[in-house]
């Protein structure tokens, strides 16, 4: 079956594949999430360190209402062919790293992956910044996030896993068939909530 898209208020996150919990709730940066001071730099920020978490709440004005958590990533190297930007997919990059990530399918880890960030803009490789990383979509507050999501087309309402995409992407892919109940648990990204179109 063909790739296929899900819309952003027909699933959530998981974040607990990241083994942490948010270490500040409801407090946003002041420029945002994707402020120039601390979104898409160099270097971590001090204020921000990787693999800091945030919990926000999104009041369902814009998207689904609901908790939503963001977490401070560096991208590792990123598939040459397909950039990232709002929306993209990334996994873990580097065993030593826990905080690394990659959008490259060929080049990362393990897929399925045990975790899932979803990039809030285009990033440029060794740079850090926030993703979107557990909950409800938080269009509230980043915009780009709102709309379709790539999936391998055969998503149903139930838990999903992320998966390499025929168009050399990471996408969300239903639980496949052959894993035990201990390997589904280590997979699953999160669930979603109606069929991919």
């Amino acid at each position: 079956m063909a790739d296929s898209t899900i819309d952003s208020e027909d699933f959530v996150l998981s974040a607990a594949g990241w083994g942490v919990f948010p270490a500040d709730n409801d407090n946003v940066p002041k420029d945002g999430f994707t402020g120039s001071e601390h979104h898409n730099v160099a270097l971590a920020s001090k204020q921000f360190p990787l693999g800091m978490m945030k919990q926000v709440y999104c009041k369902g004005d814009t998207g689904l209402e609901g908790f939503a958590q963001f977490m401070y990533l560096l991208v590792g190297t990123q598939n040459a062919d397909v950039a990232i930007a709002a929306k993209t997919f990334c996994v873990p990059d580097a065993a030593d790293n826990p905080y690394e990530v990659t959008n490259d399918p060929d080049d990362c880890i393990f897929l399925p992956a045990h975790c899932v960030a979803v990039a809030l803009s285009a990033m440029t490789d060794a740079y850090c910044g926030w993703f979107w990383v557990g909950g409800v979509c938080p269009e509230q507050y980043v915009s780009d996030l709102g709309g379709n999501y790539v999936t391998d087309g055969n998503v149903a309402a139930g838990m999903v896993v992320a998966h390499d995409l025929s168009a050399d992407k990471i996408g969300l892919a239903p639980v496949l068939g052959t894993e035990t109940a201990g390997d589904i648990q280590e997979m699953v990204v999160g669930w979603a909530t109606a069929a991919d179109a």
